[in-house]
């Protein structure tokens, strides 16, 4: 009986000190985010559109799930601003006609990690996680811009609302799945940093000759709560 009584004893512990390793954070940062867009041409041959970063807000939590020594498992929530400044240009008989635009997007995003924690004294930890995300784009506006010889096109200075759905050609896929990597650093105290990296894995564009998908560098600050 005194066998059952401290084994109930011991296994308590090891499950109230496994559960005092869960943690929940709020993370906030920001996105360098960028897409890549290729399109085959009607006359043959691929083109990729020219196309930069810009900058976004990431803001949700993590909670960390320890599952062996070291190892943990991330799940988060976020919300995440992705998209890209895109241009083109074309010269035809001396008239140089550029076009430029600004995709904004707007996205619920789900990602679920695996990490590892190196702990390295007082100094505190170094992690490495890696993971499938899935998002969900709920809104977003591109903001364009036309120039003849560097003059601007009044008609075609405008902003639109992206119109998400996977059956008009104009329209963006709103489920984008895809993949993370992330390192960081963190304090005793519970506060971290964290760089991330994350890729598309789906096409968004639904043209049957055009691919688009997001990339994004993310830098983000947060801090752990033992649960």
């Amino acid at each position: 009986m005194k066998k059952v009584i401290l084994s109930a004893i011991v296994l308590g512990g090891i499950a109230m000190n496994a559960n005092a390793q869960i943690t929940i954070a709020p993370e906030v940062g920001v996105n360098l985010a960028n897409m890549t867009s290729k399109y085959e041409s009607p006359i043959g041959g691929e083109t990729s559109l020219d196309t930069k970063m810009k900058l976004g807000l990431k803001a949700g939590a993590v909670v960390t799930i320890p599952v062996a020594k070291g190892f943990f498992i991330q799940p988060g929530f976020f919300y995440s601003m992705k998209g890209a400044k895109m241009s083109e240009s074309e010269t035809v008989l001396g008239q140089t006609f550029e076009y430029k635009s600004n995709i904004n997007t707007s996205y619920l995003e789900i990602p679920v990690n695996l990490g590892y924690e190196y702990k390295i004294g007082n100094a505190g930890s170094v992690f490495a996680t890696v993971g499938p995300y899935l998002g969900y784009a709920f809104g977003g506006k591109v903001k364009s811009e036309g120039t003849l010889n560097g003059t601007t096109l009044p008609e075609m200075d405008e902003e639109t609302d992206i119109e998400f759905g996977s059956d008009a050609t104009d329209d963006m896929k709103p489920m984008d799945i895809g993949v993370n990597f992330s390192a960081g650093y963190k304090l005793p105290m519970g506060l971290y940093v964290r760089a991330q990296y994350g890729m598309s894995l789906t096409n968004l564009a639904n043209e049957d000759n055009g691919t688009l998908k997001n990339k994004v560098l993310s830098f983000s600050l947060g801090y752990a709560f033992k649960l």
